[in-house]
């Protein structure tokens, strides 16, 4: 079964066209507008993948999600490291904090003769110096 076009008359043409071309139109900016965003989208594209490159070597994703990874693992290793070291810092003020207050406490007593202070506080800098020393290797 064919269809054979509708027959109208050039008025009833250039009405419907007269209604026609407003859509017409209004696509034929759309086209342009959509057509210069991919341009502007494509340059923007190179300019990013040029930088990315020129920075880290590669423009491909999945090396790239890899190094993200990788950074963010090393980052998490830094981070407990670092709580560790805060911790063992916390740890040595600790003792450090109860010889002292040994020290105190045998200040404290009766008959506390010079040598016995001299001994105590060179076993305090020894002391002090341990955890330096410790700290500084370390770091």
């Amino acid at each position: 079964m064919s269809t054979q076009p509708q027959t109208r008359s050039d008025e009833q043409n250039r009405a419907l066209l007269a209604r026609l071309r407003p859509e017409h139109d209004n696509l034929k900016r759309a086209q342009i507008r959509a057509e210069t965003e991919a341009e502007r989208a494509a340059a923007e594209q190179e300019r990013i993948e040029a930088e990315v490159l020129a920075r880290y070597g590669t423009v491909d994703v999945d090396e790239l999600q890899a190094r993200i990874e990788a950074g963010w693992q090393r980052n998490s290793e830094s981070v407990d490291a670092y709580q560790s070291n805060l911790e063992r810092v916390r740890q040595a003020a600790a003792r450090i904090d109860a010889e002292d207050r040994a020290i105190e406490a045998i200040l404290k007593q009766p008959n506390v003769r010079i040598a016995d202070l001299g001994r105590l506080l060179d076993e305090r800098i020894g002391a002090v110096a341990a955890v330096v020393d410790e700290f500084a290797g370390a770091a």
